[in-house]
């Protein structure tokens, strides 16, 4: 919504920007270019929903054996915010965190990885049946206050999100740099309103300076915005904030730009690729172990965060779990107690 009104304060001209309705369809950009055929038979769709059921299904299954598994072994985390943590083992040799407690973070966010990707594969589902249903309608009439136009470009917008739109989470396990963990593989819903919003005004700020200064401004820019953005989660789920959040975006926005400054310029070739990759890869698995415990403590110190399983029957203490309309309770009680001021 904030960059269709942006949008609209900038728009020349009334007619250049559409209704709020459409931005649904427009959280990314469609390709220029498309190698894949626009024509597509309803038997492409069947087994295409199909493929994407089966494989919702086999992440559900690891989804609920990871999900037992973080449960019957939540560690005790040490006291204090991990930079400062990081720090006093600096200076003073108190170890920040110990193998297992690294061993349990990964594990963890593996599962925030296939649970979060499970919602896009539904999405996907959906997209799957909607399109179905677009394919069959002949004409292509007019639904409810979308008319014949705008059904075209939806239908065009879903054989795309098949054909040419990488996956939300294309396995982040394997990137080789910030920027291929960052602006591919991880969260790619949230690129363009990082882009929008943060990186782009901020770049412009700096327009008479050099471009390498400039889009490391728009860079740590987004990572601040992601930063806030995360530590505002964090405060509406368990009311306090954490600062871990903080430290691990923007020490990731750091990172990029300093490793665009070192790597950005060198040439690959075919001999030297392979390593090249997995050395690159080394050093990115690295920096994500030593910077993971900022992204995921704040969670793991209130586990009830974590989505009830479905199928498990195991028992679960359920103050864990988090309770929702207890917490709507709360903050009905918390403004409530407010008294109107007195004139």
């Amino acid at each position: 919504m904030m960059i269709w009104l942006k949008k609209c304060l900038y728009a020349e001209k009334e007619k250049q920007i559409g209704p709020f309705y459409l931005t649904m369809f427009y959280w990314r950009k469609l390709p220029e270019k498309t190698n894949k055929s626009r024509e597509i038979s309803i038997k492409d769709i069947n087994i295409y929903i199909i493929k994407r059921i089966i494989i919702l299904l086999f992440k559900w299954i690891l989804f609920e054996i990871l999900y037992r598994w973080i449960t019957n072994n939540i560690p005790e985390i040490p006291e204090g915010i991990y930079p400062v943590r990081i720090f006093n083992w600096i200076t003073k040799g108190i170890p920040a965190l110990t193998p297992f407690l690294l061993f349990y973070y990964a594990v963890t966010t593996f599962f925030v990885t296939i649970t979060l990707s499970l919602g896009y594969d539904l999405f996907l589902i959906i997209n799957g049946i909607f399109l179905r249903f677009l394919i069959t309608l002949k004409d292509e009439k007019s639904i409810f206050f979308f008319e014949k136009q705008h059904m075209k470009h939806i239908k065009e917008w879903c054989i795309s999100m098949i054909y040419d739109t990488n996956h939300m989470f294309r396995y982040p396990y394997l990137s080789t740099s910030p920027r291929d963990l960052w602006s591919f593989r991880w969260q790619l819903f949230l690129n363009e309103s990082f882009k929008e919003l943060a990186y782009l005004p901020a770049r412009n700020l700096f327009i008479n300076r050099s471009k390498n200064f400039r889009d490391a401004i728009g860079v740590l820019a987004a990572f601040t915005m992601s930063a806030i953005l995360h530590e505002y989660l964090i405060f509406v789920l368990f009311n306090k904030f954490s600062f871990d959040n903080f430290f691990f975006f923007t020490s990731h926005g750091i990172i990029l730009v300093i490793w665009e400054s070192i790597f950005g310029s060198i040439k690959e070739n075919e001999e030297s690729s392979s390593k090249r990759i997995f050395l690159r890869w080394s050093i990115m698995m690295m920096i994500i172990l030593f910077t993971l415990p900022g992204f995921v403590e704040p969670f793991v110190r209130h586990p009830r965060w974590v989505a009830s399983s479905v199928f498990s029957s195991y028992t679960r203490d359920p103050s864990h779990n988090f309770n929702f309309s207890k917490f709507l309770n709360y903050d009905i009680r918390y403004f409530s107690s407010f008294k109107p001021l007195e004139t």
